[in-house]
């Protein structure tokens, strides 16, 4: 992903959690921002260690409910692998093949 894309994505991100009545605060905006760059499929720690050189008053809890928020509006997918939650960014078209390969449970 280019730098033009993954700004279009995040702005993309950004809209649907405002359409959700969820607030952009910097700290949101820095932890979806890494989840979109993203160039595999980090866990929470990885991305609190990556945001918190930017927001040193960041606390894990925040990322954690950050991720629960974008997989419940469908922007992350969450995934378990050893006993370590790692979360995907679902670009559109991976959010489409998805719910219409899914399984329900």
């Amino acid at each position: 992903m280019n730098e033009k894309q993954a700004r279009e994505r995040l702005d993309q991100v950004m809209q649907r959690l405002r359409e959700h009545g969820y607030r952009l605060t910097p700290q949101r905006m820095a932890i979806v921002r890494a989840v979109v760059q993203s160039t595999s499929h980090p866990t929470a720690d990885e991305i609190y260690h990556q945001v918190a050189a930017d927001f040193p008053m960041l606390s894990l809890a925040t990322v954690y409910k950050t991720m629960n928020v974008l997989s419940e509006i469908g922007e992350v997918l969450e995934m378990e692998v050893d006993g370590r939650s790692h979360y995907v960014a679902m670009s559109p078209r991976i959010r489409t093949w998805y719910a219409s390969n899914a399984t329900p449970s």
